[in-house]
């Protein structure tokens, strides 16, 4: 017997490593990462500091999705206090621990840690994985209201990814997060970034409801509503392209709470109405009231119970005289 298959107390590590994997397939995330900690502990007795430093990482990232953050901080510790750990495995413990602080609510914390592993390990940063590194940062910046500091660290993400190839959707989703991130803070420069993107056709019915969703949230924030309800219109007919049922149903949201302020009453219902039928087509009766109903409950409590009944009886009405009789046996507007 070698010493990488040493048995202690009659169970090997490569073994607990096995048994821990199995547990993560069973979602049992306390098992495995008790049975990685002892692995850790078994390879450190070895000798072995990168099976010993991987497993605490292991553990460290299964604690941290757990929810259980102190013993995901002490299993990356853990790792650190390793001696000869290789270089790698020290920077993805660091990404661990940043990770943690953004879990823990100190997206400082995350913002500062995910800035330490950019500058201590830079010259082993390959592009992709520091565009990865950079956007996890703009997340951590967000949290802690940077939202410039988000947006230059999405912008420089972004940039990577456009010098990459296959990655221009990947980019695109950056610097559409960038604009955002400006969208409260700096409208002129959100709505400047938001227009480099819509230079270009989009690709898809994805890449539109995308767009259409911020470039809508930027043109609220400048207060041009006209401009936000015919970009969220673009956001609508390119979710429903895409059969995204989420997009679709932001996009709906928003533009029926722009009419309810605009005073457009039967078109804001109308728009959570179609919303309600449109869903219901893609997802079924039960999924799309489950979606929509809130939104149409919250609309009747502001309108009140009269105007509310006299606007969908409205609606009804219009409904059914477009309706041809094949629609017509199927029933009315859903019930609210």
């Amino acid at each position: 017997m070698n010493d990488t298959t040493l048995i202690l107390d009659d169970v090997s590590p490569e073994r607990l490593e096995t048994q821990a994997r199995e547990r993560l397939v069973e979602a049992d995330l306390d098992g495995a990462a008790s049975l990685l900690q002892q692995a850790a502990r078994d390879w450190a007795v070895l000798d072995n500091a990168e099976r010993a430093g991987t497993c605490w990482l292991l553990a460290a990232s299964t604690l941290r999705l757990a929810g259980q953050l102190n013993e995901a901080g002490d299993a990356a510790r853990n790792a650190l206090e390793l001696n000869a750990l290789p270089g790698a495995l020290r920077r993805g413990v660091e990404m661990e621990l940043a990770e943690q602080a953004l879990a823990g609510g100190n997206a400082a914390l995350a913002q500062q840690r995910f800035g330490l592993v950019l500058t201590r390990h830079a010259e082993h940063l390959d592009p992709p994985l520091r565009a990865v590194v950079l956007q996890r940062r703009a997340v951590a910046a967000s949290a802690a209201h940077d939202e410039r500091g988000a947006s230059r660290d999405f912008c420089a993400a972004a940039d990577l990814m456009e010098q990459q190839g296959g990655k221009a959707a990947d980019a695109e989703a950056a610097r559409l997060a960038a604009a955002a991130c400006l969208a409260s803070v700096d409208p002129k420069a959100a709505e400047a970034l938001w227009r480099q993107v819509d230079q270009r056709p989009p690709r898809d019915g994805a890449s539109a409801a995308r767009r259409g969703l911020v470039g809508g949230q930027i043109a609220l924030h400048g207060q041009e509503q006209a401009l936000a309800l015919a970009r969220f219109g673009v956001a609508r007919q390119g979710a429903l392209d895409a059969r995204d049922a989420a997009s679709y149903l932001a996009a709906s949201v928003q533009s029926a709470s722009l009419l309810e302020q605009q005073g457009q009453m039967d078109d804001a219902y109308a728009r959570l109405a179609s919303a309600w039928v449109t869903l219901g087509n893609l997802l079924g009766r039960e999924s799309a009231a489950t979606l929509v109903r809130p939104a149409m409950q919250e609309l009747r409590a502001r309108m009140g119970a009269d105007v509310f009944q006299r606007v969908k009886d409205a609606y009804d009405a219009t409904r059914r005289k477009s309706q041809t009789p094949a629609q017509a046996g199927r029933g009315g507007a859903p019930a609210r």
